[in-house]
């Protein structure tokens, strides 16, 4: 990372080159105007009743800082997003990424197009494929549980989808047998 926290037993430095690591000055900003104070200030006051305890003109002055940083870390945030997903990352890796869950891949997606909105690009094509593959698992015994499985994967190549599906058959405990179908869905026409 461009930026290094180093901690010692009583003092934490922040270290940067302003000509490389901070080209638009977002972290030079976030100092010189007390975002950051403010911000790490917000972190250690470790409870409601201390919170509620600040004068209101500090507590006002802690508001403000703390949320302009979040604005300006949710912005970055949503461009990691689509800079992860265009090279790549499955929807669920990206919803671990985000939220620790890769169940969450809603959350994923509104982040990636809320990224996409303010970069004011249009998202690379994705494509919705259907798919089909034999499966297998063992069920605890000597024996092996076979089933057929299908269902729906939206990705960026088929590559990508084949890797989705086949993680997301991996969490589960399944294994595949044979060959993994994929079948790109007809795109539905827009009205201009």
């Amino acid at each position: 990372m461009a930026v290094t926290v180093t901690q010692n037993d009583d003092t934490t430095t922040i270290d940067w080159k302003a000509s490389t690591d901070d080209k638009q000055g977002y972290v030079a900003q976030a100092i010189s105007l007390g975002r950051l104070e403010a911000a790490l200030t917000a972190l250690g006051l470790s409870t409601y009743t201390d919170i509620a305890a600040l004068d209101e003109f500090e507590r006002a002055e802690i508001l403000r800082g703390t949320a302009a940083l979040v604005t300006d870390l949710t912005r970055r945030v949503r461009h990691l997003t689509v800079a992860s997903r265009e090279s790549g990352m499955t929807w669920g890796t990206l919803a671990s990424h985000l939220t620790g869950d890769a169940n969450q891949r809603s959350t994923a997606r509104s982040t990636y197009e809320a990224g996409i909105r303010q970069l004011g690009t249009t998202p690379i094509k994705m494509t919705t494929y259907t798919w089909s593959a034999d499966v297998a698992q063992p069920d605890g015994g000597d024996a092996t549980i076979t089933a057929a499985m299908t269902g729906t994967v939206t990705a960026v190549s088929k590559d990508a989808a084949r890797r989705d599906v086949e993680l997301r058959l991996t969490k589960k405990g399944w294994q595949l047998v044979g060959d993994l179908s994929l079948t790109p869905l007809p795109t539905e026409p827009t009205d201009a």
